[in-house]
């Protein structure tokens, strides 16, 4: 009996998450370090700006403030985040031209293998290679604990992180989240 209940929650962290906890919830908490903290607004924090090179020309992520934007980290070698790939090319089509902007963000140890994933299946929108600790960086300031992948961040027009999604979605799940902030 022990070896099924096992069996169980090894193959539950397999589908839905790939990392050291699962939580499959929404998180709006407000953030537990007040340093980092937004003052103005202390139950939505700021974005974490960051910049990446794209087709030759620096970007940053506050380039996109009054757009809604959905950040998710995800791997090549995580079964969940490949699961959840599809369902965001497709909201990517759906969405085009609307105020709306996905940017994927790789955490693999190596840049080659997102390389050689996006070769084989190419994604309609931004995929950017992880090169710090951006992911335990938005962890911090969302008073998020769970070091796990797929994991989403979304960013309302404003500038501000207003969900926090751990674990895998559908499309149906990313979309209603993202319709309240279009």
């Amino acid at each position: 009996m022990k070896s099924i209940s096992i069996g169980l929650l090894g193959l539950s962290l397999f589908f839905f998450a790939c990392g050291k906890n699962t939580d499959t919830s929404t998180s709006k908490k407000p953030p537990t370090k007040n340093s980092e903290v937004n003052t103005q607004n202390p139950h939505y924090p700021e974005l974490v700006d960051f910049s990446w090179n794209e087709n030759g020309q620096e970007k940053k992520l506050s380039d996109f403030k009054g757009k809604v934007i959905l950040l998710n980290f995800w791997a090549t070698w995580c079964p969940p985040c490949k699961r959840e790939l599809p369902d965001l090319s497709s909201i990517a089509r759906d969405l085009d031209g609307k105020d709306f902007k996905i940017i994927g963000i790789s955490v693999d140890e190596q840049p080659g293998a997102m390389e050689s994933y996006l070769k084989a299946n190419s994604l309609p929108y931004t995929v950017i290679h992880e090169q710090g600790d951006l992911l335990g960086k938005y962890m911090s300031v969302t008073g998020g604990d769970q070091n796990v992948i797929p994991q989403t961040f979304i960013i309302d027009k404003k500038g501000r992180v207003v969900e926090t999604l751990i674990g895998s979605r559908s499309k149906q799940d990313f979309l209603s989240l993202i319709n309240k902030y279009l």
